[in-house]
């Protein structure tokens, strides 16, 4: 039987806003199981503890922000962990889609809701030659926000027959680990367009184009 994993994760919340600057993202990463990736997560798991990281998962967007328990870690200890990140997406046969809406065009929960909805649904029409081919779907989100949630169960609901749908935690999966990395990084690419990366994501980043022609180029050629 041919079983299709997809992991979600996002950015942005359903609040109201009126930050016209703001997205909503929405990552889905595809992994084909019989494609065995389970060498390549113990080798990033061998590489984070040999590198002293005592860490749950590797989040993203602190890691970058310097928040939590990343906050005593210097610049180059951060780096060297998002890079251990990037390369071990690099490795692994996974596909991935990123939908990203435009909070001043969505400004409320129901306008998000309705355009998350259409953006979701025509995903899966774009997308669905390949879904269809597999025998079992399983997605993975770990109900971050219900109301995501609830789109979508609705919707891969009545597109896919073969569904499941698991409630799964950060910790135990590297794939969702995947999503909110790409996802983090599809966020900044759109701020790096728009000028607007803060002064810490600068200087996070402070190697020439380091953004686009290693970070971005490298997701890029994940795309479903």
């Amino acid at each position: 039987m041919k079983e299709l994993s997809i992991f979600i994760d996002e950015s942005g919340d359903f609040g109201e806003t009126q930050d016209s600057n703001a997205y909503y993202l929405v990552t889905f990463v595809f992994h084909n199981q019989s494609n065995e990736i389970s060498f390549d997560v113990s080798k990033l798991e061998e590489s984070v503890k040999n590198s002293g990281w005592n860490i749950e998962y590797v989040h993203t967007g602190p890691i970058i922000r310097r928040e939590g328990i990343f906050a005593n870690y210097s610049i180059d200890e951060r780096r060297g962990l998002i890079y251990k990140m990037l390369n071990f997406i690099v490795k692994c046969p996974i596909k991935c889609v990123t939908i990203a809406i435009k909070r001043k065009e969505a400004r409320n929960k129901v306008q998000l809701s309705g355009k998350l909805g259409k953006a979701i649904n025509q995903m899966l029409i774009d997308n669905q030659e390949y879904i269809y081919s597999f025998d079992k779907v399983i997605v993975y989100y770990d109900n971050g926000q219900s109301e995501l949630g609830a789109l979508l169960n609705a919707i891969f609901s009545i597109y896919i027959s073969n569904v499941e749908f698991r409630n799964a935690e950060q910790q135990k999966y590297r794939l969702l680990q995947v999503a909110d990395f790409i996802c983090s990084f599809d966020l900044l690419k759109i701020k790096r367009e728009e000028g607007r990366l803060s002064k810490g994501e600068k200087q996070f980043f402070y190697k020439p184009n380091e953004l686009k022609k290693t970070f971005f180029k490298s997701i890029e050629k994940k795309r479903l």
